[in-house]
């Protein structure tokens, strides 16, 4: 069984172990913990920054749709591409709102009308992954505008959003990210010209690639001076594990 003082599985901290020794460090239970400690900081953070840019893209969408379509756009197939298949959204809406735990939906959701309940609302019961998906169904100039409010080029934002819900899931899930690569990888860039730079170098589908595409996502909902004060913290006091998430970022630099 694992040591007393390895607060994990015996399969997590083999898992950890092997790592380690793949890349020639120490593999004592004091290795072990450090490292799965750094994990678990690295992980909080990125899952802090998709929180943020969860919460977002749930405004973004809305703005952009309402403002054409009014508050109720989601029930209207025109805001959708025509490959969308706009029946098993309704669905799904009504499984979510069954579900939900917020006394305001459960009160507005008594009569079962979908045509009583805003998207506002509804986007607050669904998953980063639904969100995710019909965000990238939608009709390509709420799309596109979407993709303007995060500074990502239009044709990046789907593959992006699938890569960074992965991500999510992995960081809410706690599944190992360091020494680990992503199945799902992240779009090419060609622009913005800044990140293009901060990717610059870094292996994709590695943390350190996710972290800094994360950050510049979050930068447009407002300053991460927290974030990245927590990145730089980090680094700082395990500047030797940095092998492991693929490379030292440049968005906590000094």
């Amino acid at each position: 069984m694992a040591h007393a003082s390895i607060p994990m599985s015996q399969y997590r901290a083999d898992q950890f172990r092997h790592v380690l020794a793949v890349r020639a460090f120490d593999t004592s239970d004091a290795s072990v913990l450090r490292a799965h400690d750094f994990d678990s900081e690295f992980r909080s953070i990125a899952l802090a920054l998709t929180e943020r840019i969860e919460i977002a893209l749930r405004g973004r969408v809305d703005r952009a749709a309402r403002h054409r379509f009014g508050k109720l756009w989601h029930l209207d197939p025109m805001a959708f591409r025509d490959t969308f298949d706009h029946d098993s959204l309704l669905r799904r809406a009504a499984g979510v709102l069954d579900r939900a735990n917020d006394p305001v939906t459960q009160k507005v959701w008594r009569e079962r009308a979908l045509d009583q309940v805003p998207f506002g609302m509804l986007a607050e019961e669904l998953s980063f992954g639904e969100l995710s998906r019909l965000t990238g169904a939608l009709e390509p100039r709420l799309h596109d505008a979407v993709a303007l409010a995060f500074r990502l080029p239009a044709g990046t934002l789907r593959p992006c959003l699938h890569h960074l819900t992965h991500v999510r899931n992995c960081c809410a899930h706690h599944t190992r990210l360091w020494g680990r690569s992503f199945r799902i990888p992240p779009p090419t860039f060609r622009s913005p010209a800044d990140l293009i730079a901060r990717l610059e170098g870094l292996p994709k589908r590695t943390p350190v690639h996710s972290l800094e595409l994360l950050a510049h996502l979050a930068e447009t909902v407002g300053p991460c001076d927290r974030h990245a004060d927590a990145v730089r913290r980090l680094i700082d006091e395990h500047d030797d594990l940095i092998d492991g998430i693929g490379g030292r970022p440049s968005w906590a630099a000094r």
